[in-house]
């Protein structure tokens, strides 16, 4: 019975009719795994993105481990997978030429191991953003998104942990305390299939699975609604000579 309470299928069936839900679809049973983040990075207008981690297998089980990161652009595609031997504390520039692109999208980080885990990890670091050469703003990771055995012989990306209500929406309200001369905030769809998504009950838009959107808002008031339980967006507020990025 423990098993099955903690079993995935069984987070999606009571989030689906909304019984006791679960923010998110992880299989507790299901060890050996690394978990990341859906952390986004920018290469638009002047935009370069600064990702700070540690090697959390070393540091809680002295396990030594390689990072595997992997990014995707906005529509959910493939464009670079990096695999390399890391330290306790890491830092990875990410701009246009890194990526050979200047847009914006998803990355997520997973940790590769020979040795057996008996536990999962999620990694939920900090990542910054430099506009213009500027001092980054960091931003602590959001919302637990992939899932992927610690062996480096599988190589499927789970994707879909966010949890979702079958028939309700539910309402994430974020407000800006101080007036910001512009603000946009990143989304990505963290759930099974595709999500609508309305923006302040007028801007309504449709992402498949692992897409992201830049929206740009016109209120002080973010309210985001969908079926999902957490639709955690991150905020870019730009002022003169500052630039604030925080998560709801």
């Amino acid at each position: 019975m423990r098993k099955l309470l903690k079993n995935k299928l069984f987070y999606k069936i009571r989030n689906l009719v909304g019984f006791k839900p679960s923010l998110f679809n992880i299989n507790n049973t299901h060890l050996n795994t690394s978990i990341s983040d859906g952390f986004f990075w920018r290469t638009d207008n002047g935009f370069k993105t600064i990702f700070r981690f540690m090697d959390i297998m070393y540091l809680f089980y002295e396990m030594h481990s390689s990072i595997e990161i992997v990014f995707f652009d906005k529509n959910n595609n493939l464009i670079k997978n990096l695999t390399k031997k890391i330290n306790l504390n890491n830092e990875l520039e990410i701009d246009a030429k890194f990526l050979g692109t200047e847009d914006y999208g998803t990355f997520y980080v997973f940790h590769k191991s020979k040795d057996k885990l008996n536990s999962c990890l999620r990694q939920s670091c900090y990542t910054g953003y430099a506009l213009k050469n500027n001092i980054p703003s960091f931003v602590h990771g959001n919302t637990p998104t992939t899932l992927k055995d610690i062996s480096p012989e599988i190589n499927k990306i789970n994707f879909g942990l966010g949890g979702k209500h079958f028939f309700k929406k539910k309402t994430y309200k974020v407000q800006n305390f101080i007036s910001a001369e512009k603000t946009e905030i990143l989304i990505i769809n963290p759930c099974n299939g595709s999500l609508k998504i309305e923006i302040n009950n007028n801007e309504n838009i449709e992402l498949k699975e692992g897409c992201s959107k830049l929206i740009k808002i016109n209120s002080e008031m973010i309210e985001i609604r969908s079926k999902c339980y957490l639709l955690r967006p991150v905020i870019f507020d730009y002022y003169r000579s500052f630039l604030d990025v925080y998560h709801g």
